[in-house]
């Protein structure tokens, strides 16, 4: 997978599990059903956060850090 396509598919998944954080409010996933000790709106809004959270924490890491060194190398070796 190139370098591309890799980051739309990144982007993709985190915002199709951003969107399934609001089924809740359109009455899907929304019964008082208990899943552990969270209902069950809550636990799936909490699942899709974690997940989210380590997409976010994967392209900071793959992306925007790599992406920093560069401009600092830059600017260390007079570039502007």
């Amino acid at each position: 997978m190139t370098f591309k396509k890799t980051h739309h598919l990144i982007i993709v998944i985190f915002f199709v599990v951003y969107a399934l954080t609001f089924l809740p409010n359109f009455n899907i996933l929304n019964t008082l059903d208990w899943v552990g000790p969270f209902p069950l709106p809550m636990a799936w809004v909490l699942l899709l956060n974690v997940i989210n959270t380590l997409v976010i924490w994967v392209i900071y890491r793959n992306y925007f850090v790599p992406f920093a060194r560069r401009m600092e190398k830059a600017k260390a070796g007079g570039a502007d």
